[in-house]
């Protein structure tokens, strides 16, 4: 599925800009945007210098790399994150220039469904329902070792610490799956007047395989009630197959270059 083929039903406005964030814009210039979230200095999603004007040459590439490390040297970032306008990309000799400096490519997939068309047909064993009150330590918890299997003890420790903003944002909603008194899987999903957000599912490794993610889909669908649903999968991520067989199409895509030691 192209691009191009949703311009006729006006779902073009779906754009990564609708993507729920933490993060603030603090700075914008006529050739980039820098992106802030003051309590957090070891995440690359809340930190990063976004282009607007894509580099032709070496020189104007290298011109956004001091400008990122020009704002955020007395910040406490220890890393440099560019992200490129949607859809676009720069040449093969700049993705090579930046590699031979360090920088890693990363890129991501919006996905978008049409919650009448969802394909969704077993569900699970498992109990899913909205995260209650008296399992917020548990949450937090889960989370917290999720964070420290995919990432280190400095973030994971830090996004724990900030995690009661998230449980006391009002258009954040946490769904849980319980095997018993056991969190199994948790998603969280963000709520607009005509859509829902799918951000940070996860379903326990022993649990996968079982229609719990996908039941936790439906479950949104069905309790939230909003006429499209948007997720952001990694674009080497194997659940953005799963996202395709649920009946997701993809709709934008962008690119990010991280550098980690300076």
């Amino acid at each position: 599925m192209s691009f191009e083929s949703f311009k006729d039903n006006n779902l073009t406005k779906y754009t990564f800009n609708k993507i729920y964030k933490k993060s603030k814009v603090v700075l914008e210039t006529e050739k980039y945007l820098i992106h802030r979230r003051v309590k957090s200095n070891y995440s690359f999603a809340d930190n990063y210098l976004e282009i607007k004007e894509i580099p032709q040459t070496e020189g104007e590439l290298q011109y956004y790399i001091d400008a990122c490390k020009e704002f955020f040297r007395d910040k406490g970032i220890s890393f440099v994150h560019l992200a490129l306008p949607e859809k676009k990309d720069i040449s093969n000799k700049l993705q090579k220039f930046l590699k031979k400096k360090g920088y890693n490519q990363h890129e991501f997939i919006l996905y978008l469904l049409d919650s009448k068309n969802c394909e969704i047909r077993e569900e699970t064993i498992y109990d899913i329902s909205l995260l209650e009150k008296q399992d917020f330590q548990k949450y937090i918890d889960f989370n917290y070792k999720i964070d420290l299997e995919y990432t280190n003890k400095t973030f994971a420790d830090e996004n724990k610490n900030l995690a009661y903003e998230i449980l006391r944002d009002d258009d954040v909603y946490q769904l849980v799956a319980k095997d018993k008194d056991n969190l199994i899987a948790t998603v969280n999903v963000i709520v607009k007047s005509e859509y829902i957000e799918i951000s940070n599912l996860y379903v326990e490794k022993e649990y996968r395989q079982k229609n719990i993610a996908s039941s936790l889909l439906k479950f949104a669908i069905k309790k939230f009630k909003k006429k499209y649903v948007i997720l952001i999968a990694d674009f080497y991520d194997t659940p953005k197959y799963m996202y395709e067989k649920m009946g997701f199409k993809e709709v934008s895509s962008k690119k990010y270059f991280i550098k980690t030691v300076l």
